[in-house]
């Protein structure tokens, strides 16, 4: 994603206005599922032996949905986001983004993807230290050659929603670790995404933070975004339509 070049949209995705929160609307609504996995299998290869990281993981998370994966470190959590994050790739399987058969993209298009349907917000914040807290809402529209006019509204617009309009010309480090994380998910929404990748959301933050951020990612709900969180903190689940728990590779739904 740190790539400034312009490539072209694929083929079954489909370009439309910037409505508010908007970008469920962007891939064709053939499938209600936006994400379906199916037999997927992840090896790694060390010095010393092969490392299976997934084995045989199948599930599908509706449009809208908001779901969790839970499991020990070491489980593969982090290795399945990225690959539903088109960061990584998988051995064998099939991974279908709505009715995209991820495996026929190519680097370009799976740039173009990330950087117009996938949002991340990571557990680290991610955020650029000599940019303000404006500029690194603005970034990812940037990086699709919108007009300045543009970026300043929606990350306005983003600011005023998470309470941050007052922060706009601070520096990340002059921010406390809740607002950050603000910061993070508001430059996850600023290009409308389908779908928002959240490692550990909550992870660097204390109990009351963690539920601001909560409240935060269950409002987008409404706007039939799907969200998708990796995390070790129960409380996660309050906000969760599925919870599914990732162990020695293979993935289990539990019940709610």
């Amino acid at each position: 994603m740190n790539s400034t070049e312009h490539v072209e949209n694929h083929s079954k995705i489909e370009d439309s206005p910037e409505p508010k929160h908007d970008g469920a609307r962007n891939i064709k609504k053939k499938s209600e599922n936006i994400i379906t996995i199916s037999e997927m299998e992840k090896t790694y290869q060390t010095y010393s032996e092969t490392l299976n990281v997934l084995k045989g993981v199948d599930f599908t998370i509706k449009r809208g949905e908001v779901v969790s994966i839970m499991g020990p470190s070491g489980s593969g959590k982090s290795t399945l986001l990225n690959i539903i994050g088109l960061l990584d790739t998988y051995d064998t399987g099939k991974y279908l983004i709505a009715d995209i058969d991820t495996s026929n993209l190519n680097r370009r298009q799976k740039q173009q993807i990330r950087l117009t349907k996938i949002g991340f917000v990571f557990q680290t914040f991610n955020l650029i230290q000599t940019l303000t807290v404006r500029q690194n809402i603005e970034l990812p529209m940037n990086l699709m050659k919108k007009t300045q006019e543009e970026q300043h509204t929606k990350a306005d617009q983003l600011l005023t929603e998470f309470g941050l309009l007052e922060k706009a010309k601070k520096f990340p480090y002059q921010l406390s670790i809740g607002e950050q994380q603000r910061v993070a998910i508001a430059r996850a929404l600023v290009n409308d995404p389908v779908i928002v990748l959240c490692d550990e959301p909550t992870g660097n933050l204390d109990e009351a933070n963690a539920q601001i951020i909560l409240d935060h990612l269950q409002k987008l709900k409404k706007f039939e975004t799907t969200i998708l969180i990796v995390s070790h903190n129960p409380a996660v689940k309050a906000i969760t339509d599925h919870d599914y728990v990732l162990t020695q590779g293979k993935i289990q739904k539990e019940l709610k």
